[in-house]
């Protein structure tokens, strides 16, 4: 998406970045999703968000997450990405070779013949009518004419291709299976190879500042618990110097990454445990990185999980507010500026006295029936210090050996977080 695009430039050149508290939730909305993991989330801004998933199904916020529209295509197939050139045309492939187009900010959307049946994975738009696909077998499309009809090219390789991102309207960037990866700095009227110092698929890129970041996955390396895992960033601001980082902590392998600035990344996924239980992995890196930590690790519902392997997306519009679709649900951080508000005004719990000096405190609840709620008590870093179920109106809490600081106290009906108060620790 070229605001996209323009604004991630925008903010390498212009901010700093300080998103050191940043806490994910749910937003209020199930995407109809048959067969988790395939689908995308295109955010237009921090209030605009465009998701599709399996089976046609297309869904758009204008306020952040707190309410949502639906449109069903009728086209039922694996729905794998999803790019706009701004607030009106966007774009979605799928598995069958399927183009999807809307020219009205997402209410309707309706068909183009692409000329192929291979699946087309990803799709990226560099100028208002130039729109690149790419996909299984080495296909890659391109449309000079938004859309209306489209050129194939096979002779790069036979290799699957993973993903395509354009920097801006010259340099973009096409990834895939074994190491593959082609440059292009003319608008991609030409593609140079470039060489990794691995054969490992590139599943995801990252472009910011003078860095790209590519995820590589090692798929010799099959978890029973989890799955594949052992998955790798490589970075070069050059092209031809690449660094090589360990995807830690999660041994489970991110599918989806994302750089808001040169220093500061997400990576995000999910994994299937053979017992059954869904995990959500959120990972953050704030030293480009060279070290990661999680943002978000916490078991959830098991749609969001697709057999053993682990899909998911994950997009910063701004600096200040990211999505993530993971299965069937949407995250977005920082939770507290949607989707939540109108909780938050009813002043459901109060927390006293606030600030603390012992990690003593008293929840008081203002809530008719409690049951299925729970509150947890979590770090800046998203890490759970804390959990109470079986709630009452009045609870004394008591969260022993918290150091100085700011934390957040969540409240969650039946597993999924409503609403987030702060409190503070002082010596």
């Amino acid at each position: 998406m070229i605001l996209k695009k323009l604004l991630l430039i925008t903010i390498v050149l212009c901010s700093t970045i300080g998103f050191s508290q940043e806490i994910w939730g749910y937003l209020p909305i199930e995407i109809s999703n048959d067969f988790p993991g395939h689908g995308a989330i295109c955010p237009i801004d921090e209030n605009v968000v465009h998701v599709v998933s399996d089976g046609g199904f297309f869904y758009k916020t204008d306020d952040g997450g707190e309410t949502w529209t639906t449109f069903n295509s009728g086209v039922n197939v694996f729905f794998l990405d999803l790019d706009f050139d701004g607030a009106q045309n966007g774009y979605a492939v799928g598995s069958e070779g399927e183009i999807l187009k809307t020219d009205n900010a997402g209410q309707t959307w309706a068909a183009l013949s692409s000329g192929t049946t291979e699946a087309l994975v990803s799709v990226a738009v560099n100028t208002e009518n130039s729109i690149w696909a790419v996909g299984n077998n080495g296909i890659i499309l391109h449309s000079t004419n938004g859309g209306n009809s489209w050129t194939s090219n096979t002779a790069l390789t036979t290799e699957n291709l993973n993903d395509i991102k354009f920097k801006n309207e010259n340099i973009g960037y096409i990834a895939g299976d074994n190491g593959v990866l082609f440059y292009t700095e003319n608008g991609g009227i030409d593609w140079e190879a470039l060489q990794i110092p691995s054969t490992n698929d590139l599943f995801s890129i990252s472009l910011t500042g003078d860095f790209i970041y590519l995820i590589a996955g090692d798929g010799e390396s099959f978890d029973s618990e989890f799955g594949f895992s052992g998955n790798f960033l490589f970075k070069s601001d050059n092209n031809s110097d690449w660094i090589f980082h360990d995807l830690t902590p999660s041994e489970h392998g991110p599918a989806d990454i994302s750089f808001i600035s040169q220093d500061y990344g997400f990576a995000v996924n999910s994994a299937k445990t053979v017992s059954g239980r869904c995990f959500v992995y959120i990972e953050k890196t704030e030293n480009s990185g060279e070290t990661w930590e999680y943002s978000l690790n916490e078991e959830t519902n098991v749609a969001n999980c697709h057999a053993n392997s682990g899909y998911a997306k994950v997009e910063f519009p701004s600096e200040n507010v990211g999505y993530a679709l993971v299965g069937k649900t949407i995250f977005k951080t920082p939770y507290n500026s949607a989707g939540v508000e109108d909780f938050n005004k009813k002043n459901v719990f109060t927390i006293f006295p606030n600030p603390t000096e012992n990690g003593n405190f008293t929840l008081k609840f203002d809530i008719p029936d409690l049951e299925g709620f729970s509150i947890e008590v979590i770090d800046v870093n998203g890490r759970k210090l804390y959990v109470k179920a079986d709630l009452m109106k009045n609870n004394h809490i008591l969260v022993p050996n918290i150091s100085e600081g700011i934390y957040f106290v969540n409240l969650l009906k039946n597993g999924k977080i409503l609403t987030s108060q702060k409190l503070v620790k002082k010596d």
